[in-house]
């Protein structure tokens, strides 16, 4: 029998599609990876870009289902949905519904978790207005408010909302978890999407040097005292005057993760007793907080996020969202592996490269060896494969990656290709049987959501990935991941003992993850990387790239 084609819209900040076939997901893609503008919100035009681009997009539809935020574009939404009917090819009995915006959250974290019976936290900075909310939930007479976290009970299918915070959105008296990290990150960096700047400069700080109370918590809603709301205020100060040292900073950053950490340990603490389970999924841009993931990790929960649990992950909760609730139909996707962007011929480097009379392509005898040695030698290479990644990090099929060993690599990558902060970690691939020899970890962690402290026998020994405070966010690797990266640090690992390697996302300073073969070799061409590698080529410039070890002989 055939299966309805049902597409998701994420319509606010990160906008994505994603395309279902019943139950089984078929694409996902965020609209930066076509415009290059990072965090490039949904808005009118979007369907013919993702039409124009992705072939998969070229298909009949059952359904469209839509999610929206607290985006004033809303108001324009009968001119999106002509917009669906004039380039789509709809079917004649064809709907398109609209889901509130932690709605979203909730499907594209429950059905792909696995469990059958969980809790579900979703914490953001703002979500729908109330009056979009469809369903049940507790206290809710109350107009003109927006959601900031959302909790609910699920089981065998079955979704209760137990509770919700709402805000009514006063920039003078912000509340919620979510509004309280925004804040802080708009104290320290401008412009969006820098809360993960904030997470690693914290790890430099002591948070002790700072006064400021704890958050106060209330059965999931999260208030901001007084005295914080006061510190948001002086944001000139800490960012563009000269008066707050770097170390100022960095404890100022520190005391906010600190009390950040504490009240979500404190949610994760109520719900669970509320629930009467362990077993929780979080969703929502708080959960890409990582360090924070991890202390609630540590109290003995069965945590899972999935890889975008940011606004773009809201398309797949939206599509599988019409695929169980309108079209009855089993969810067949696990979100065990993120490489979910449309399929590229690979073979097509070969065409693409006569373009570029700068470059070199060979196909080796034993990739992996090459890449491997390649490593070794202190080379910094760039990956691609197929299927990008959906979620916000580099997985291994955009993957920039060097030899963790080797200290001046953090500073290449970070200076002469990201261009950005010193102070900014890079991640490992880990192999996943080797991660508790490493690390103080041990289990599966594919996504790079939660850190780790390396174990005292390797402190300092891998400098490119290690932060200052001795963590790391760690992925790790098995051949059902990605059989490639697997390869690759097997045979690191035997040329060196470590089954670690540094890895990040490939892309140059402000600009978003390569998409396509072209986008690939112009972000190789233009920055200081010797080698892109395209299984099973390998393209190579005919003017070599200076080595980052000429640079240093420390070598750990």
């Amino acid at each position: 029998m055939n299966q309805p084609n049902i597409l998701g819209i994420n319509r606010t900040q990160d906008g994505t599609i994603s395309i279902f076939e019943g139950g089984n997901h078929v694409m996902s893609i965020h609209k930066e990876r076509l415009t290059k503008r990072k965090h490039h919100w949904g808005r009118l035009g979007d369907i013919k870009l993702y039409k124009e681009h992705i072939p998969a997009v070229s298909r009949d539809y059952d359904m469209v289902v839509e999610c929206w935020s607290a985006d004033t574009e809303y108001e324009k939404k009968e001119q999106y949905h002509e917009e669906l009917r004039t380039i789509l090819n709809l079917k004649e009995s064809a709907r398109i519904i609209e889901i509130s915006h932690h709605l979203a959250h909730l499907y594209s974290a429950y059905p792909p978790s696995g469990f059958e019976t969980c809790a579900a936290m979703i914490i953001d900075s703002v979500g729908s207005p109330v009056e979009h909310i469809k369903y049940e939930y507790p206290d809710n007479d109350k107009t003109g408010f927006f959601e900031v976290a959302s909790y609910y009970y699920c089981d065998k299918g079955e979704i209760k909302c137990i509770g919700k915070q709402v805000h009514d959105r006063n920039p003078d008296e912000p509340q919620g978890l979510g509004n309280f990290y925004y804040k802080l990150t708009e104290c320290l960096f401008k412009g969006e999407g820098n809360e993960g700047k904030v997470m690693g400069l914290a790890a430099y700080g002591n948070p002790d040097k700072i006064d400021l109370p704890d958050l106060i918590v209330k059965e999931g809603a999260v208030f901001i005292p007084e005295e914080w709301r006061e510190a948001f205020k002086s944001t000139d100060y800490f960012y563009t005057t000269e008066v707050k040292t770097f170390q100022e900073k960095a404890d100022f950053a520190a005391k906010g993760q600190e009390v950040f950490e504490n009240a979500l340990i404190e949610i994760a603490a109520w719900l669970s007793e509320v629930t009467g389970t362990k077993k929780i999924v979080y969703a929502g841009g708080c959960a890409l907080n990582c360090v924070a993931n991890s202390k609630v990790l540590e109290q003995g929960y069965d945590l899972f996020i999935p890889p975008a649990p940011h606004d773009g992950g809201t398309s797949v909760g939206c599509a599988i969202y019409g695929a169980v609730e309108c079209f009855k139909i089993k969810n067949e996707f696990k979100w065990r592996f993120d490489y979910l962007g449309p399929d590229v011929d690979t073979k097509e480097i070969t065409r693409v490269i006569e373009n570029y009379p700068e470059l070199s392509i060979y196909q080796p005898e034993n990739i992996i060896k090459e890449c491997a040695n390649h490593l070794y030698w202190g080379k910094i290479l760039c990956v691609f494969q197929s299927n990008s990644e959906f979620g916000p990090r580099a997985l291994g099929n955009r993957s920039i990656i060097a030899d963790t060993r080797y200290a001046v690599n953090k500073f290449w990558i970070n200076a002469f290709i990201k261009g950005r902060e010193w102070f900014r970690p890079i991640a490992p691939f880990v192999l996943e049987e080797d991660v508790s020899e490493y690390f103080n970890f041990d289990r599966r962690t594919p996504f790079m959501l939660f850190t780790a402290f390396v174990k005292d026998t390797y402190k300092d020994k891998f400098p490119t990935i290690e932060h200052v405070d001795h963590s790391a966010r760690i992925q790790t690797v098995s051949r059902e991941d990605n059989a490639f990266i697997y390869d690759v640090i097997r045979n690191f690992k035997e040329k060196t003992g470590v089954g670690i390697i540094a890895n990040t996302s490939f892309n140059g300073k402000n600009e978003t993850m390569v998409e396509t073969l072209t986008d690939a070799v112009n972000c190789f061409m233009n920055h200081p990387i010797h080698y892109l590698v395209v299984p099973p080529y390998i393209i190579s410039k005919k003017t070599p790239v200076s080595n980052p070890l000429q640079l240093s002989s420390y070598r750990v």
